[in-house]
């Protein structure tokens, strides 16, 4: 058993992201991470214009592998379209679109630069904390271990779970397909957003082709991955006719869509951020960008004195979360109704944020920067 002053559970992007920030102010940090296998599941992020502003600082942005969102195209079926431009809300760009294993890389890569930053190959199975110190137990090819941490980070996608926090869990019962996708038309930096019947679909710009992000219901998504149906069931809806011919390039992917959110992020010596304190639906991409201002705010309360202010964690992260998570669920939900007076409301309020730009400043204050 050896003792750390701060260990990061997970070497994902918000992990690593973490471990930066902190050698940044002279902190050590040691990160536990499985490896890279558990990484290269094909994801695409839509990052806002904060966070990678936040990257940039830190030297750990790759302009040259990400594409420009300069202009969202939100519609639905029938009445309803709305286009937020990035000029409408005084911003250069609404975003980039980038792979999960590109931002991790370039991550990755700038970590070495700094002494203070240590990266362990292992499986972390438990995490347990007291007033004193936390526990995390662990195993790797040759041994298990221990250590001890005046501070245990969890940032591994909320794939552990801690016994003494409860969370709130909501099942969508519906799984979200994944894949990227060559077209006829061009994107010219447009992500597309549609909701109708069929399903919520987002169409992000990626490199020269568009990568899609479909909610289906669980047993349809499954359909489509046994029999690899995907492109024959876009050509069968309307809206994908503007985009022409379609073709797959590379693996469709599919995985659950729920809500997880822990009811409290600070148990005494351990902290949970990003996914692993709060895993949401995708349909506002907001996930990521959550977890990159919950990683800034948690390393502005560390100091290399002591960890005492980390307790207020909790209380200010409250805001700009419930905001975020209340929203994309209020979203998600509001979606799945399937009535002509909902579908109606659901029109009304896209002509709505399309024409009132003091709506649209709002709302992209909140989910861009958090305030």
């Amino acid at each position: 058993m050896e003792h750390k002053e701060i260990v990061i559970v997970g070497g994902g992007p918000i992990g690593l992201f973490t471990s930066l920030l902190l050698a940044k102010k002279g902190i050590s940090s040691i990160i536990l991470d499985e490896g890279n296998t558990s990484h290269n599941d094909g994801r695409v992020l839509a990052l806002s214009y904060a966070s990678i502003y936040m990257l940039k600082e830190l030297n750990a942005w790759l302009n040259e592998c990400a594409t420009e969102i300069n202009k969202v195209h939100i519609s639905h079926s029938g009445l309803g379209v709305s286009n937020v431009v990035s000029t409408d809300v005084n911003l250069p760009s609404l975003g980039y679109t980038i792979k999960y294993s590109d931002i991790r890389a370039r991550l990755l890569n700038e970590i070495k630069k700094y002494s203070e930053i240590t990266l362990y190959n292992c499986k972390v199975n438990k995490v347990t904390s007291n007033k004193d110190y936390a526990t995390i137990e662990f195993n790797t090819d040759k041994n298990d271990g221990y250590f001890t941490t005046d501070l245990a980070i969890l940032a591994e996608g909320g794939k552990i779970k801690v016994d003494t926090i409860s969370y709130k869990d909501f099942d969508y019962q519906k799984n979200a397909i994944t894949a990227e996708i060559i077209a006829d038309k061009k994107h010219d930096n447009i992500a597309y957003e549609r909701f109708d019947n069929n399903g919520a679909s987002v169409f992000l710009p990626h490199g020269r082709n568009f990568v899609l992000v479909w909610s289906l219901p669980k047993n349809e998504a499954q359909d489509i991955i046994q029999n690899n149906t995907l492109i024959d069931k876009l050509n069968q809806l309307p809206f994908m006719k503007r985009f022409g011919n379609l073709k797959l390039a590379g693996k469709v992917y599919s995985f659950p869509l729920r809500l997880q959110v822990a009811k409290t992020r600070v148990i005494d010596k351990m902290v949970l951020i990003g996914n692993s304190a709060q895993t949401l639906h995708p349909v506002s991409a907001q996930g990521m960008n959550l977890a990159f201002r919950d990683a800034e705010m948690l390393c502005e309360l560390i100091s290399d004195q002591n960890f005492n202010k980390v307790s207020n964690y909790d209380k200010l992260r409250q805001k700009d979360a419930n905001i975020v998570i209340n929203f994309t669920h209020a979203l998600a939900k509001f979606l799945e109704y399937d009535n002509k007076v909902i579908s109606h409301i659901r029109g009304a309020g896209l002509i709505a944020l399309s024409n009132i730009k003091p709506l649209q400043n709002i709302i992209a204050n909140s989910l861009i920067f958090g305030n």
